[in-house]
């Protein structure tokens, strides 16, 4: 007999099981453990009605002036990503390269005045 399922693997396992993409057998462990685990239940109960509720709201369509700047942007982002990255990166470096010269030389200095006479 395999294993039951953790209340952790169980609540996981919600959007999968909500979209019926399991396989048989794994959406038979998490049927089981929801027959019995009142806590997971519940949490199912809440999230299967929010996923209905979301499947039921009316869809919008964009405007294509939107969807044609969002894809200009994306591709933007896509051409600079390493050199975007790379950018971020030296953004935050900088304080610790600066920080680590300043503490060092705090420290001699109080070494100093705590050795001499």
């Amino acid at each position: 007999m395999p294993a039951q399922l953790s209340h952790r693997e169980t609540r996981a396992l919600f959007i999968a099981f909500a979209d019926e993409e399991l396989p048989t057998d794994t959406a038979r462990e998490v049927r089981s453990h929801l027959d019995t685990c009142g806590e997971c239940q519940r949490g199912w109960q809440a999230y299967s009605s929010t996923v209905l509720r979301v499947r039921q709201a009316p869809r919008h369509k964009a405007p294509p002036a939107l969807a044609s700047q969002v894809l200009a942007r994306v591709k933007r982002q896509r051409r600079s990503g390493l050199r975007g990255l790379n950018l971020m990166h030296a953004h935050y470096r900088l304080p610790v390269e600066i920080l680590i010269p300043v503490l060092l030389a705090a420290a001699v200095a109080a070494y100093l005045l705590v050795s001499s006479p």
